[in-house]
């Protein structure tokens, strides 16, 4: 999905700026090009914030145009006054907490320095209206980025499900698969803070290194298994294990898990001691692959603790 939408912003920055460029060079203006940098600045993966943002650097261009004009009628074109200028510029932007449209800004400003005119003012003005208004149009059309991170973590579950399926196999699993998934999870969480607000972020967050930590358990429990080799204390574990593969999701499927991890525990701990060196090596690898199952399923229950599953809730009432 995350390549979908860079897809998509790159079609909307080149036909942003072809169209705001044309626009402005139909029109004769001299900032032709300048337009179309514009349009590319006012472009984004999702029209969340988009409106938000056009409106901090259309506020942010008008008080540098604004000023601009005014010092440059004042003070004329001379390279000090452009200094004074940014800096008086900046300061106003840092005051009203407009930073972040700092750059189509200054770069107006210097297309007044360039033209050095009377009528490099308009220009400039209309220069920021036929950059913004195509740039606004693009960002309606869009996927729903919202949905990624939810997607990711859809992906997440059901690629940590099919680990599971491998058991049952006795086949060795390939985590940089199941790698892959998180690390774009991760990324699809990224792109949410740094581009519009997701509800319950937190929850998105503990829930992704609740996985995290998960599937580094399970690392440690398909090389345990590895060593057991043809234990015949091997099968009652993995046919348990197996269980776990309908049950990876949102709900709370760790609890009755841990009950049957509890009764399996009782059922290795009432066979006979070992009696060679190999049984009991064995014996004890198998009770410490349980101890890392119970750690697994303890973090599921522990992030319900914080945030409570649907049915937890519909419990309560």
């Amino acid at each position: 999905m995350e390549k979908r939408l860079r897809f998509a912003l790159y079609l909307k920055m080149l036909i942003g700026f072809m169209t705001s460029f044309t626009i402005a060079y139909l029109l004769k203006m001299p900032t032709s090009y300048t337009a179309g940098v514009i349009a590319v600045l006012n472009l984004w993966y999702s029209r969340d914030n988009v409106v938000k943002t056009a409106l901090i650097r259309i506020i942010s261009s008008l008080i540098g145009l604004a000023t601009s004009a005014l010092l440059f009628w004042l003070l004329g074109y001379k390279i000090y006054n452009l200094f004074l200028m940014a800096f008086i510029v900046l300061a106003l932007l840092y005051i009203f907490k407009l930073e972040y449209g700092a750059t189509p800004a200054l770069v107006l400003i210097g297309q007044q320095w360039a033209q050095q005119t009377p009528a490099a003012p308009l220009n400039a003005l209309l220069t920021l209206v036929i950059g913004v208004v195509p740039a606004l149009l693009l960002n309606l059309f869009t996927f729903r980025k919202s949905k990624i991170l939810l997607v990711n973590q859809q992906k997440l579950d059901i690629e940590i499900a099919h680990i599971f399926t491998y058991f049952a196999k006795d086949e060795p699993y390939d985590f940089t698969i199941v790698d892959k998934v998180l690390k774009d999870t991760r990324a699809s969480l990224q792109i949410a803070l740094d581009n519009y607000e997701v509800k319950n972020i937190m929850q998105n967050f503990h829930y992704i290194n609740m996985r995290t930590d998960q599937i580094n358990v399970l690392r440690r429990i398909v090389n345990d298994l590895n060593v057991l080799e043809d234990s015949p204390y091997k099968k009652e574990i993995t046919t348990y294990l197996l269980q776990f593969k309908d049950r990876i999701g949102l709900e709370d499927y760790a609890s009755d898990l841990l009950v049957k991890h509890d009764e399996l525990v009782t059922f290795y701990r009432g066979l006979d001691l070992p009696k060679t060196r190999l049984e009991f090596e064995h014996r004890a690898l198998l009770f410490a692959i349980l101890e890392e199952i119970k750690l697994f399923l303890t973090l599921k229950l522990d992030y319900h603790k914080i945030y409570p599953c649907k049915s937890q809730l519909e419990g309560k009432e």
